[in-house]
Parts: structure tokens; sequence; C-alpha cells
């Protein structure tokens, strides 16, 4: 996202979001691949089978319905990955089909751990009620940045949920099912210990938010050596507007196309309105 960010500003073009972002950092036909997708498509199998796999008693009977919800919520996340797929091969899908996917399968884990709590105890029903408040977010982030593609904060916003779903996972892992003999056990009814819980979800807010600023930080200190990135662009976008023609005549390019940014347009609207005996012809 910040690439592309970054990449846009250099331009003077508009940024635009998209469900899945490629990775530029790959060589050759990799770069174009949506990596993404199939990465999001193996891992899920993996977590899918698994998850079906072990539901099962000795005599093949599933018993474990813990492991059909967390299946069933993987099933969903694993059609977003097809519907990226379809969508980058040019299936012919309604428009944001991926968006609609990816918020049907975030609403779908909602429900599923909204009521997975039923007869636990009370520091496993917080830590599962701070998951869902990072993953209500996620679904307003997704709505937002489907209407607002060309603003980065949506994007990013969207990343941040999702980023701080995966860390809360680990830690309500870590917090209910210890992965050593010698960590820590948790009083699953104490509340000053679930009041520490609590305190270590805003931690957890606060590290998401300083290595995603120091992401954005170092790909801006990228752009500036690889690609002499400056906020003033104008003398570029002049260059790409106006071209000199075979018999020494200007020209005005007006034909940009979707994502050119709005200054470009009314750059060019601008030279447009040149008088004709200074030499500018218009197409």
């Amino acid at each position: 996202m910040f690439h592309r960010y970054y990449t846009a500003r250099h331009f003077g073009t508009k940024f635009r979001s998209s469900a899945i972002f490629n990775c530029p950092c790959l060589c050759g036909r990799f770069k174009d691949w949506p990596i993404e997708a199939f990465f999001k498509l193996f891992c899920i199998s993996i977590g899918f089978f698994l998850e079906i796999y072990t539901g099962f008693s000795q005599d093949w009977r599933f018993v474990n319905i813990g492991n059909g919800q967390h299946a069933t919520m993987f099933f969903f996340f694993g059609m977003t990955g097809v519907i990226d797929l379809l969508l980058h091969y040019k299936w012919p899908l309604p428009p944001n089909m991926d968006y609609v996917m990816m918020l049907l399968a975030v609403l779908c884990e909602f429900i599923l751990f909204k009521f997975h709590l039923h007869g636990r105890e009370d520091l496993d029903v917080l830590l599962h009620t701070l998951l869902l408040y990072a993953i209500a977010a996620g679904m307003i982030c997704i709505v937002l940045e489907m209407r607002y593609k060309d603003n980065i904060l949506c994007a990013l916003s969207r990343a941040y949920c999702t980023v701080l779903q995966g860390t809360w996972f680990w830690q309500i892992g870590w917090i209910l099912y210890p992965p050593f003999p010698s960590s820590f056990r948790w009083d699953q009814d104490d509340h000053q210990q679930m009041m520490i819980a609590t305190m270590i979800f805003a931690w957890h807010a606060a590290v998401v938010l300083l290595v995603m600023l120091a992401i954005g930080g170092v790909v801006a200190f990228l752009h500036r050596r690889v690609y002499g990135y400056h906020r003033d662009t104008e003398g570029y976008v002049m260059k790409r507007l106006i071209q000199a023609s075979s018999n020494g005549d200007t020209i005005v390019r007006l034909n940009a196309d979707d994502s050119e940014s709005e200054i470009e347009f009314e750059k060019s609207a601008l030279l447009s309105s040149w008088p004709s005996h200074a030499g500018v012809t218009t197409i």
C-alpha cells in the first residue's frame, strides 16, 4: 500500500486501492502475479483441513464443534482468495465483488465468534470480546475502502485492523493455552488479570500502529533514494502534458487515464485555454 501510494505521489497520479496488492519486491513475472491470493489459499487450505481432521474422534465421528466453527471461518476467507484469482484472470464478476466477499467473510467471523462464548470463563469471554471489537472495526474499514478507493487512510485502516486481529489471535492462544510448562498460568476468574489482558490489547494496538508507521517510513526513504521522490510534481506533470510534435508545434495531451490526478486535468484544461497564436494545438 505504501509503495503504491508513494509511486502515485511521485508520478502525479491518484492512489487507487485494491483488495489484494502485488509484491513489487519480486522479480520478473512474479511482480504481476496475485501472490497474496495464492498465499492466502495455501495457508487457509492447511488450516481448514487440519480443523476438520482434528475435529473427528477415533471412531470418525465429528465431535469438536469448535473446530467446525473454525473450519467454517476458514472456508469463507478461502472464498475471498478464489474471488481474487477470478478477478485477476478477468472473469466477468460484478464490480467490487472482492470487497463484498471480504466483507462477508469478516461478517461470518464476527457471528461465529460472537456465539462462540456460551458457558466460558470470564477471561475467555473478555479476550474474544476484544477480538470482536477488532473484527467490527475491520468491517467498517472494508466498507470505507470500497467506497473511497483513492484514500490511503481507508486502505491502511483495513490493514491495521487485520494485523491487530492476527496478533490478538496469537495472544488469545498464548493466554488460554500456554505453550510451555513454564508459561504463566492465567486465573480465568481474577478481575485484576482481566484488567491486565485489556491493557495488553491496548499494547497490541499501539505496537501494530508503530510497526506500520515504521514500514511507511522505510518505504518513503527507499522511494526518495531510488526514485528521487519529492512532493512537488508539477514539473513532471507539465512534461507529461506538453509534448512537441514532429512539425515543431506544441501538443497538450488530454487523454489521461482514470488514474490521473485532478491536478493534471486542471493543468490540461488551463493549457488548452491558451490563445491559438501561441502555437498550441490541443487533441
